[in-house]
């Protein structure tokens, strides 16, 4: 049924547990499973405040993802087609790789959290709704 599944994570602990749930769908389905991590990017909020050189940020920012994703995936036997680094508006990034992909499934996970996390950090309802494909949402 489902033949390209996104998974999305944020690195946390917990990413480790939504991952094996997505590969658990991908393998039932015989689908390809890919992994998308969003580096949120606050500079422009800061911008004129704060003297901070963007590119070094932005960098060491990428550079500490991929560590964490490396560690990630050390431990686990999952097959995945491509993962997905990117950094800006989690909502934005997230459609941008499901047009581009040509995925028909996304996995989220989601838990509960402080109003101010959500507001930030948190996927948004509207994506949800105006999602071009199934979702599933995991509670943590």
């Amino acid at each position: 049924m489902y033949q390209q599944i996104l998974v999305a994570v944020d690195l946390s602990k917990e990413s480790s547990l939504i991952l094996k749930k997505a590969s658990a769908l991908a393998n039932l389905h015989h689908a390809k499973l890919h992994v998308l991590h969003v580096d949120q990017s606050f500079l422009g909020t800061y911008d004129g405040l704060v003297n901070i050189n963007e590119a070094d940020f932005e960098a060491r920012l990428e550079e500490e993802s991929i560590n964490a994703m490396r560690a990630l995936f050390a431990d686990n036997k999952m097959l995945v087609d491509k993962y997905f680094i990117s950094s800006g508006n989690i909502d934005d990034e997230i459609m941008h790789t499901l047009k581009q992909q040509a995925i028909d499934l996304v996995v989220f996970g989601h838990h509960k959290s402080s109003a101010l996390r959500q507001f930030f950090l948190s996927i948004s309802e509207p994506i949800i709704r105006e999602m071009p494909c199934d979702v599933v949402l995991l509670k943590i």
